[in-house]
Parts: structure tokens; C-alpha cells; sequence
């Protein structure tokens, strides 16, 4: 019985666990139902568009779209914003905040020339509040950072403030977004436009809110050739005409400095290699027969140094050790002035335009005669003189000027000298963010003086005094934010825009050395004409990219494979110098292009080479040189890579002699390889001298050595200065 009463209770203490079980499952499952169900209820559901149903122009930039939600009370972003499914791409992308962008102040100040050390990295990180907010999702915090940039209007100063508020709550929306895409059960609808394409991201170009299907294409489209201490040869230009012709160019800005032939008074300031009567009349008539209007650019009052270096015009300057810039206040500047004009016109036939320059005047109102006088005086009275001469003189023709000059100067002013009515202004920009250096008021009074307005971006020559390939990206981007402000700005103007000049600059100014050659450019020259052309760039222009530049000839086993017809038009995120890209092109003067990645590739093994010898090494470091105090082992160590890399430096500058040789003359093939291959080997012959001279001894002094003397100068002391006399001292360096 025991026995028995015994199992009896365990038996039933078993089936009241069990019970209990089954009812703690029972409870959890109905709590879970319940959970979801809430979270079901209070997640909106995701808005859907019709098959048919087409965004409007107001819905197609999410910047747009986020912050009209802000201004109409929507609680949720996700009824509006649409998240794009795409594949996270290797190495990320260049998104750009443009919470930042809008917080910039916007100034007035000049950009001409972008230093290098400005340059935006070609691949950054996400947003980094989306980062904290969501860091299994970086890649869609980037896709919409990418696509959220400037909107199709861009904000004048009174709007900023207002927006301000806006965009520090922009981050949060943006997180709460990318935490929505990723939740279970909410389907991204897709939603582009047809410009901004699924590969637009991760081809590395650069997002603006331009539409295809109604672009905006300048009527002119100017191709500048700054021709000064580097002129190319005639028959290289008449190649390269009927290629900017096909890219889409209506004419080519010649900028001639001192390659053009002045004669009389003026041939002192024609260089010694500067083209001939002949050869310029080659160049008119090739550039012509292509189709390709000629409009002449002369230097009328800043960037003079060409003429007032000479000591015949050393007189004529504002100030006397400077030659940048004409005294305005001298009758014989404007004599100057007007026998430049007439010798350059007298060749240039037909012209509807004369470019007159007047940008960067530096230096103005210093002078005795000219102190007495305000500075915007002086400078429109020598404007409108100009100005006026031109146009008396030659009915048909209007001048140009850069704008840079007028920016600050009131609409009173330009009124008073009447320059709405002599001149139309040339307003150029760099850098990628036009509106931070030419804001809206500065459109609004340019549209109430000028009938008529220019633009000018640059596809080289504009981001580093020395350096020698463009950086697309950058350029692309400088010259589809200028259609978007040309299609904004351009109907406050009677007349609207007369085009767009791409600025190619071979010198940042006379006196400086070479920057990007023409040759080395044409890639990046090609893809901006063809945006500017078309108003847009993007996968549907990779055709005519190719066939352009020489990439794909008719019956090329490369034309007709499939990798050919699926690749992207370009990748600028990881080649912003196009050399993968076009780097096995035939195009006028692709043997050089190909040459520039040698040299950057050069360059680095230099550079690694001298860094491991002389710094991260201790025995050929400028102290063991300066004493001939090493070990000769360690030297001969240190040296083993020497003879390899002095010939790749050696085999380089003969390389350049023959790329360019079809493209320039032998002073401007000299000048190149003096400024940019010849300073890496003359340090690597002084490093073969100095190894030498660290050889050359066998015995070696006991330490202390004696101290550099130059060190005293610096407050460090010296053994003789000492308290206590060492009678051991040794003798001290006098050299440096």
C-alpha cells in the first residue's frame, strides 16, 4: 500500500506540471499574438504608387520631399521617402551631407583656382548619425545621402536661416528611415526618376537634380584654350577640333597671351616660340571648318605680366615691382590696350565676340595718380573705355569680361559707367558648390544691369598649381551644378545665358609652372562636353564616350563582347582619373594620358624609396650625411634598390619626349620634364653622391661628435658654453 500510495503521488505531481507547462505556453503565445498585432496597428503602411504614376518635379529630390514634409506636419518619412534596393558597392561611395552644405555661409568671395589640399575625398563614409542609428545598414544611409542634394532651387541667404531648423532634424528622419527599410514586412517601393538611375551611385557621379527628359543645354557651348608658354602645335590641333566638335562645342575661347605674333611696337612681348601669321591662320580656319565658333581672348588690365615684364612697357605699371597689372590712370596703358586689341582683331575676320578679361586686378588705386581715386572707379572708367573702344571700333562685335570684378560692386555704380550696356559678364566658378561664391543676390543684381550672362566651369587646370591629370569627378560635378544654375538663374535675364565656357588653364598665371597639359585632359574634357552638351551624363552617353575617344573601333573583338556592352560609361569612385577607364584609347594625344600613370606610379616608388633610405632608416638619415658617419654595410643595404629606381625616373623622361612630340615643341617638352620628372632624379643622383662619400671612409671619430655649429642660433648650447671647462671637448660643425 505504501508502495503504492507512493507512485500515486508522484504520478499526480507529473500532470500538475505538466498542466502548468501547457498553460505557461498557452499565456506566452497569446502575449505574442497580442504584441504584433500592436505593432502591426501603429506601423503606417507604406505608401504605393500606381504603375502608371509618374513623380512630379517636386517629389524627385528626397531633400525635397523631407523637408516639405516638415513644413506640412507629416509625422512619418516613410509614407514619402523611398528607399532604393541597391548592393552596397566596394569602397563606398562620396556622400555629401548636405545638412553641412546648407549650413555653409554663403560669401562672395572669388574662386578661380581650387587648392589642391581643398579636395574632397574621393570615397567617405555614410552620414555618421545614420552610422550610430543603424550600422547593419550603412549602405542605405549613403544612398540617401547621395540622392539628398541640392534642391532643384537653390536656397538664397534669406532662406537659409529658415531651413536651419529643418536640417538638424533631417539626421533623425534620416535614421528612422533606414531602420524602417530594414524592418521584416516593409517593402521599399522603388522610386527614380530617370536620371537618377540605379548606377549612378556606384559609378561615382555625381547626384544634381537634373531631368533627362527636359535638360537644360546651353546655346554655346566654348571650349578654352589657355595657349600661354605652351603652345600646341597646329597639326594637334587640328585633331583635336573635329573631336571637341562631335563632343558636342559650338566654338573654342583662344586665349593667346604671348603665342600670339605681335609685330611693331608690340613684338617684344611675343614669346620666341610663339606661333607665326601662318599658323594662326591655320588654327582659325581648322577650328571654322569644324563648325567651331572663334571668339579671341585678350588680357586688358589684370594678367598683363606678359607685356609688362618687357622693360619697353615697364611704365605702364600700377605698381613698379609688380607686372600684374596696368595703371588705368595713363593714357598709354589704354594706347597699349587698343594696339593689342587692333592686331589681334585684324586676324580674327567675322567675330561676334572679344573677350577683354579684366578678372583678378590685384593691384589698383596704389599708384600716385590713381590713390586719389576710388577703386571701383577706377576700375569700371577703364572697363567702359575699353569697352567702349570695341565696340566704336568694330559695330558688331560685343565684349566679354570675367565677372569676379563685379560681385561687389553696387547696381548704382554699374549704372553710372553704363556697363550693362558695353559688356556681358563671363560669371566663373570652380569649384562644385557655385552658389557659396556667386549667391543669389549677386544673380538678381547681374539680372537687373545685363541683359545677357556666360558661365565658365573648367575640365582642367583649376584644382593645383602643379599638378598634371584632372580629377573628373570634381570637374563633372563643377559642370552639372553650373547647368542647374543656369536652368535656375537663367530667366531672371532678358536675354538668359549665352552659354557656357569650359575653361582648360595651362598656367595659373604667366610666371607660374605647368599645370594638367592638354593631352593629359582630353578624357576629362570629353565626358564634361558631353554633360553640357546633353544636359545630363549617365550610362545612355557611354557609346558616344567610347567612340569618341577611340575605345571601341568597328569590328574590334572589344566592340561586340558582352563586358563591353554591359561595363559603365565610368567608375569615378575608384578611377577619377579615368586611367583604367581610357587608358587603352586612341584619342589626340593618348600616348601621354597613358604616360601620367607611369608618372604617378613613379612617383610613389620614389617617394617610398627615399622615405625607407633616408627616414625610417638610421644610417643615411641628413645627420649621418652631414658627418660621412655610418656603417658602409648598411649603406650598401639601403642603396640595393637604387640603380631600378633611377631608370624607371630616366626611362620616364624619354617616354615623354616621344608621347608629346606630336603634341608640343621641344621648350615645352623640356619645361615638363625639368618640373616634374628631373627634381626625383637629381635627388636620387645627390643619394648615389652621398652613399659615395659615406663609403669613402674608414675610420671613424669617437663620440661625442662634434655638435652643429647653425644649432646655436636656435638657443642650443654649445660645449663651450658650458659652466664647467671639459678638457675633452671636441671640435664643433660650422656648416649647416
Amino acid at each position: 500500500m505504501g508502495l503504492a500510495a507512493s507512485y500515486a503521488g508522484r504520478l499526480g505531481l507529473t500532470a500538475w506540471r505538466r498542466k502548468s507547462t501547457l498553460l505557461g505556453l498557452a499565456a506566452g503565445l497569446v502575449l505574442l499574438v497580442l504584441c504584433l498585432q500592436y505593432n502591426a496597428a501603429s506601423r503606417p503602411e507604406p505608401a504605393k504608387l500606381d504603375d502608371s504614376q509618374e513623380p512630379t518635379n517636386d517629389d524627385k529630390s528626397p531633400l525635397q520631399r523631407t523637408l516639405r514634409n516638415h513644413q506640412e506636419g507629416a509625422a512619418k518619412l516613410s509614407n514619402d521617402l523611398q528607399l532604393p534596393r541597391l548592393s552596397d558597392p566596394e569602397g563606398g561611395g562620396n556622400a555629401l551631407d548636405d545638412g553641412d552644405a546648407l549650413k555653409q555661409s554663403l560669401g562672395g568671395e572669388n574662386v578661380k583656382f581650387v587648392q589642391a589640399d581643398a579636395k574632397v575625398p574621393l570615397v567617405t563614409s555614410s552620414h555618421p548619425e545614420a552610422e550610430d542609428a543603424a550600422p547593419k545598414n550603412q549602405f542605405f544611409s549613403k544612398a540617401i545621402l547621395s540622392m539628398a542634394r541640392i534642391p532643384a532651387e537653390q536656397p538664397g541667404r534669406e532662406e537659409v536661416a529658415g531651413r536651419k531648423a529643418v536640417i538638424e532634424q533631417f539626421g533623425g528622419d534620416v535614421q528612422r528611415a533606414v531602420v524602417e527599410a530594414s524592418t521584416p514586412g516593409l517593402q521599399p517601393v522603388l522610386q527614380y526618376n530617370s536620371y537618377d538611375q540605379q548606377g549612378l551611385y556606384q559609378m561615382g557621379i555625381p547626384y544634381v537634380n537634373l531631368d533627362p527628359r527636359r535638360p537644360y543645354v546651353p546655346e554655346q557651348r566654348l571650349v578654352h584654350f589657355d595657349l600661354k608658354g605652351a603652345p600646341p602645335k597646329v597639326s594637334y590641333l587640328k585633331r583635336l577640333f573635329p573631336l571637341v566638335r562631335q563632343l558636342g562645342a559650338t566654338g573654342v575661347l583662344l586665349e593667346w597671351e604671348d603665342m600670339f605674333p605681335f609685330t611693331g611696337p608690340l613684338a617684344s612681348i611675343a614669346a620666341g616660340n610663339s606661333y607665326s601669321r601662318r599658323d594662326v591662320d591655320e588654327i582659325l580656319t581648322a577650328a571654322r571648318g569644324s563648325e567651331l565658333e572663334v571668339i579671341p581672348l585678350v588680357q586688358t588690365f589684370g594678367h598683363v605680366e606678359f607685356a609688362l615684364k618687357h622693360p619697353e612697357f615697364e611704365s605702364l605699371r600700377e605698381v613698379p615691382e609688380s607686372p600684374q597689372a596696368l595703371c588705368p590712370s595713363l593714357n598709354a596703358s589704354m594706347d597699349f590696350v587698343e594696339k593689342m586689341i587692333e592686331q589681334v582683331m585684324e586676324v580674327h575676320q567675322g567675330a561676334r565676340f572679344l573677350h577683354i578679361g579684366c578678372d583678378e586686378v590685384f593691384q589698383m588705386g596704389e599708384c600716385r595718380r590713381c590713390r586719389s581715386q576710388m577703386r571701383e572707379t577706377l576700375f569700371l572708367s577703364h572697363v567702359a573705355r575699353v569697352a567702349s573702344f570695341v565696340r566704336n571700333r568694330y559695330g558688331a562685335v560685343t565684349p566679354i569680361i570675367w565677372d569676379d570684378m563685379l560681385r561687389h560692386l553696387s547696381p548704382q555704380s554699374l549704372e553710372e559707367f553704363r556697363i550693362g550696356e558695353l559688356v556681358e559678364p563671363m560669371v566663373w566658378v570652380y569649384a562644385e558648390d557655385v552658389y557659396r561664391f556667386v549667391p543669389s543676390m549677386v544673380w538678381d543684381k547681374f539680372a537687373a544691369v545685363f541683359p545677357y550672362v556666360w558661365s565658365a566651369s573648367a575640365f582642367k587646370g583649376a584644382f593645383g598649381e602643379t599638378l598634371y591629370i584632372p580629377n573628373v569627378k570634381r570637374h563633372l560635378e563643377n559642370n552639372l551644378r553650373w547647368l542647374e544654375v543656369m536652368s535656375a538663374e537663367g530667366p531672371k535675364f532678358k536675354g538668359g545665358f549665352r552659354g557656357i565656357a569650359i575653361t582648360g588653364w595651362q598656367r595659373y598665371d604667366h610666371f607660374a609652372v605647368l599645370c594638367e597639359l592638354l593631352p593629359a585632359a582630353v578624357p576629362s574634357l570629353a565626358v564634361n562636353l558631353l554633360a553640357t552638351s546633353h544636359g545630363y551624363f549617365n550610362q545612355s552617353l557611354k557609346g558616344k564616350l567610347q567612340s569618341s575617344l577611340g575605345c571601341a573601333r568597328p569590328g574590334s573583338p572589344a566592340s561586340s563582347s558582352s563586358y563591353s556592352r554591359t561595363e559603365s560609361i565610368v567608375n569615378l569612385n575608384s578611377d577619377p582619373y579615368l586611367w583604367d577607364k581610357f587608358g587603352r584609347c586612341f584619342f589626340p594625344g593618348a600616348p601621354f594620358f597613358k604616360l601620367t600613370y607611369r608618372l604617378h606610379a613613379a612617383e610613389i616608388e620614389v617617394k617610398e624609396f627615399l622615405d625607407s633610405v633616408m627616414k625610417s632608416k638610421g644610417w643615411m638619415t641628413d645627420y649621418n650625411i652631414r658627418r660621412k658617419y655610418s656603417s658602409p654595410l648598411r649603406v650598401d643595404e639601403l642603396m640595393g634598390e637604387h640603380p631600378r629606381v633611377y631608370h624607371t625616373l630616366t626611362a620616364l623622361a624619354r617616354s615623354a619626349r616621344d608621347a608629346l612630340d606630336d603634341v608640343f615643341d621641344s621648350y615645352t617638352i623640356a619645361e615638363w620634364v625639368e618640373q616634374r620628372i628631373y627634381p626625383d632624379i637629381q635627388t636620387l643622383e645627390q643619394l648615389q653622391r652621398d652613399s659615395l662619400a659615406l663609403k669613402s671612409v674608414h675610420t671613424w671619430s669617437k663620440r661625442p661628435l662634434p655638435p652643429l655649429r647653425d644649432l646655436k642660433r636656435l638657443g642650443v648650447p654649445m660645449p663651450e658654453d658650458d659652466d664647467v671647462t671639459n678638457t675633452n671637448s671636441t671640435p664643433q660643425i660650422s656648416g649647416k
